[in-house]
C-alpha cells in the first residue's frame, strides 16, 4: 500500500509540472512506451570534421560560439506520426525523433499550426526534460518557430488532441539542429573558473543593467550558436523590445533565421555562488532585423539591432538600458554578459577605455572600438569567453557605450585585451540611416539627445500578480500575491468562482473555489493618478474531487454546484491501455458514481472529459 501511495504522489507531482506549462501531463509519462503506437524516424549523424576544424582554429570571439549543426528533414508530425486511441475521445499522436550520439537536439519548424485545445509536448527519451504544453497561444504569425534544446540523442513530440476539436495540427520540421557540444552550457558553471556570477557583490550596483540582458540562441542556416545581447531604450520609452548585439553574431542568418532566435532571461545565480541546479530562464522565441554595421572589423562597429517579435512580459521585470554615444572614454565600468552560455557573469574595469582600431593597441580617437582591460575584483577576475559576443559594456553611469566584438581575454590570459564596437559609432557613422545606424530607431524624433537613462517597468504602474497555486480540487484554497510594478496605492481583485468574489487588500489569502471548471482573475491597481488592469482567463483551473481514493467498489466524482452537461470517464492502466470508459451525456447534478468493482486492483489514471475541460486523476484500486 506504501508503494501505491508512492505512486500517486508522483503522478500528482508531474501533474503540477505540467500545469506550469498550460496544464495536464502528456500521455508518455504515465504510460509505458511499448503500449503506445511510437514511430521514430532516425536521422544520420552528420560530419563534424570540418566543423570540429573550424571551432579549433577560432580565436577570440569571432566568430560566434557555435554548438550544433544543422540536418536538413521534410518531417510532418501528422503525417510521419501514429495515433493512439484512434477514434476515441482524446487521441494522442506522437512521433520520436533519434540522432544518435548527439548531446542534444533543437527543432525548427517551418509550419507550426495547434488547434484550439490541442497541447504539444516535447520530451526526451527517458523523460527527464519535459517542455510545453504548446497550445493555439504559441502559433507564431508566419509559421516559423523554434523550441528550446533536448538534451540527449532521442526526443518525442507527443499531440493531445481535443475531443471536441478533430482538426489536425500542423507541426512541420525541416531542420534538427545536432548538438555536438558537450553540454556543459546546460549545468552550473561551463565558463572559466576566474567568472565572476552577476549577482556577486561586484553586481550590486548594477542591478538595472543585468535586468536588459539576455543570451541568445541564434539560428543561422544550418548552424545553431550563443551570443549575448541587451534591451536598450529609446528617446521616447516607450517599452519599444528593441534589442542591441554584435553583427557578427548570425552574420548569415535569413529573414525566416532570425524569427526562429530565441532569447533568455533572468539567466542567473540568486546569490554569489553557483546554483546546485540550473536555473530556468524567461524565453522569447523570434525577432526582426532592423539594422546593422558593414561587415568586418574594419568596414564598421560590429553592431546589430533587433526587435523582438513579442513584448517583454512584465513578469520578466525586464529593463531597457540607456546609453551614452558622446564618444567620451569611461574610466570604469562593468560588462555583463553570459559566456559559454553560461549563467550571467560580470567583468570590471577599473582603468579608462582607449579608443582605437579593432586589434590594436595604439590610441586613434577617430576608432571604431573601446578596448578595454579586465581588472580583478573580491570575487575573480572577470572576462568575456566565447557566448559573450554582442554583450553590452556600461561606463560608470550604466549607461550602454559598446557592444562586444572580440579580444584575447581569457581565465589563460587575465590582461589580454577586450575590443568593444563604439555606441557613438553604431548611432549614425555605419551607413545609410534605414539600416546602418541606430539613430532612427532609438532617436525617431530626432531630438538629438546625447544619453539617455535606462527605463524598467517599476517606472510605471503596471498589474501582475501570481499565486501559491493555479489548480486545487473542489473546496480548494488559492492565496494570490501582488506582483505590480510601481507603487500602486490601491488594489481591485474579482476572482470568478471565487468565495469572496471582491477583494481590496494587497494580497488576497485563501481564496475558496466551490465550483468545478476554469475561472478568471482580475486586478486592477490604482495610485490616485495612473491605473492598470489585469484579466487572467482560466487562471485558476479547480478539479473534481475523486472519493474514495484508494477505492475498491465504487468512486464519486463531485463536481460542486456546477451543472455539467456532459461527462466521460476514460480509465488507464499504467501501461497506457484504456480500461473501461464511462459516458454520461446529460449529467443532472455535480455528483457522479462509478461502479469500479470489476477493475483489478492496481494504479489507474483516469481522464475526465467535459464540456468544460479535460482532466488527468490517479486512482488506485484495491
Amino acid at each position: 500500500m506504501k508503494q501505491l501511495f508512492a505512486i500517486i504522489f508522483l503522478l500528482l507531482s508531474v501533474t503540477l509540472y505540467a500545469q506550469l506549462s498550460e496544464g495536464g501531463i502528456p500521455m508518455g509519462f504515465v504510460s509505458d512506451r511499448g503500449s503506445m503506437d511510437v514511430k521514430t524516424i532516425q536521422l544520420a549523424v552528420p560530419n563534424l570534421d570540418v566543423e570540429l576544424k573550424e571551432d579549433l582554429s577560432a580565436t577570440g570571439e569571432t566568430p560566434p560560439y557555435r554548438i550544433a549543426v544543422g540536418i536538413p528533414v521534410d518531417i510532418s508530425l501528422s503525417r510521419d506520426g501514429a495515433w493512439s486511441n484512434p477514434g476515441s475521445k482524446g487521441r494522442f499522436l506522437s512521433l520520436g525523433i533519434k540522432a544518435e550520439k548527439a548531446s542534444g537536439i533543437i527543432l525548427y519548424y517551418s509550419h507550426f499550426s495547434i488547434p484550439e485545445g490541442g497541447r504539444l509536448f516535447i520530451y526526451s527519451a527517458d523523460k527527464s526534460q519535459l517542455i510545453g504544453a504548446f497550445t493555439s497561444r504559441n502559433n507564431p504569425s508566419g509559421g516559423y518557430f523554434a523550441t528550446e534544446l533536448i538534451i540527449g540523442d532521442e526526443l518525442l513530440l507527443e499531440y493531445d488532441a481535443p475531443g471536441q476539436n478533430l482538426e489536425e495540427p500542423r507541426i512541420d520540421i525541416y531542420q534538427v539542429h545536432y548538438v555536438y557540444r558537450d553540454l556543459d552550457f546546460m549545468e552550473k558553471g561551463p565558463s572559466g573558473a576566474c567568472e565572476v556570477n552577476v549577482n556577486c557583490p561586484e553586481g550590486e550596483s548594477w542591478q538595472n543593467e543585468k535586468r536588459s540582458v539576455g543570451k541568445i540562441v541564434i539560428k543561422a542556416g544550418l548552424g545553431t550558436y550563443l551570443c549575448t545581447g541587451a534591451l536598450i531604450n529609446n528617446v521616447r520609452q516607450d517599452s519599444t523590445p528593441y534589442f542591441l548585439t554584435a553583427r557578427h553574431c548570425g552574420s548569415s542568418a535569413s529573414l525566416s533565421d532570425y524569427s526562429q532566435w530565441v532569447f533568455h532571461f533572468n539567466y542567473e545565480a540568486l546569490g554569489c555562488e553557483d546554483p546546485d541546479e540550473n536555473p530556468p530562464p524567461n524565453t522569447i522565441t523570434g525577432s526582426t532585423l532592423l539594422a546593422e554595421a558593414p561587415s568586418g572589423t574594419t568596414a564598421g562597429s560590429d553592431f546589430k539591432l533587433l526587435e523582438l517579435n513579442h513584448n517583454i512580459p512584465e513578469n520578466y521585470n525586464p529593463y531597457f538600458s540607456g546609453w551614452n554615444r558622446d564618444g567620451v572614454a569611461s574610466p570604469s565600468g562593468t560588462g555583463i554578459h553570459h559566456p559559454k552560455g553560461d549563467i550571467k557573469k560580470i567583468s570590471t574595469f577599473t582603468n579608462p577605455l582607449l579608443s582605437v582600431q579593432y586589434g590594436t593597441s595604439s590610441q586613434d580617437p577617430n576608432g571604431y572600438y573601446w578596448k578595454v582591460v579586465w581588472s580583478e575584483t573580491a570575487s575573480g577576475h572577470g572576462v568575456t569567453e566565447g557566448g559573450s559576443s554582442g554583450s553590452p559594456i556600461f561606463d560608470n553611469t550604466g549607461r550602454i557605450v559598446g557592444t562586444l566584438t572580440g579580444g584575447a581575454a581569457s581565465c589563460q590570459d587575465l590582461l589580454g585585451p577586450d575590443y568593444y564596437g563604439k555606441f557613438s559609432y553604431h548611432w549614425s557613422s555605419n551607413g545609410s540611416p534605414g539600416g546602418a545606424q541606430l539613430r532612427p530607431y532609438l532617436d525617431p524624433d530626432n531630438t538629438g539627445a546625447q544619453s539617455l537613462n535606462g527605463f524598467g517597468y517599476g517606472n510605471r504602474l503596471i498589474a501582475n500578480f501570481d499565486a501559491d497555486t493555479t489548480v486545487v480540487s473542489i473546496g480548494g484554497q488559492v492565496s494570490f500575491t501582488d506582483r505590480s510594478g510601481g507603487e500602486p496605492e490601491s488594489w481591485a481583485w474579482a476572482f470568478s468562482g471565487g468565495d469572496p468574489s471582491l477583494q481590496n487588500v494587497q494580497n488576497p489569502y485563501r481564496i475558496v473555489y466551490n465550483d468545478y471548471g476554469l475561472w478568471n482573475v482580475s486586478l486592477i491597481v490604482a495610485d490616485g493618478l495612473l491605473s492598470d488592469t489585469l484579466l487572467r482567463k482560466g487562471y485558476v483551473r479547480v478539479t473534481p474531487n475523486l472519493y474514495p481514493n484508494p477505492a475498491n467498489e465504487k468512486i464519486t466524482l463531485d463536481f460542486g454546484r456546477r451543472q455539467v452537461e456532459y461527462i466521460e470517464v476514460e480509465v488507464f492502466d499504467m501501461q497506457g491501455r484504456i480500461a473501461r470508459k464511462y459516458t454520461n451525456s446529460a449529467a443532472s447534478s455535480g455528483i457522479w458514481t462509478i461502479s469500479v468493482g470489476d477493475l483489478k486492483a492496481g494504479t489507474y489514471v483516469l481522464r475526465i472529459t467535459t464540456n468544460i475541460m479535460v482532466d488527468h486523476l490517479p486512482l488506485v484500486i484495491y
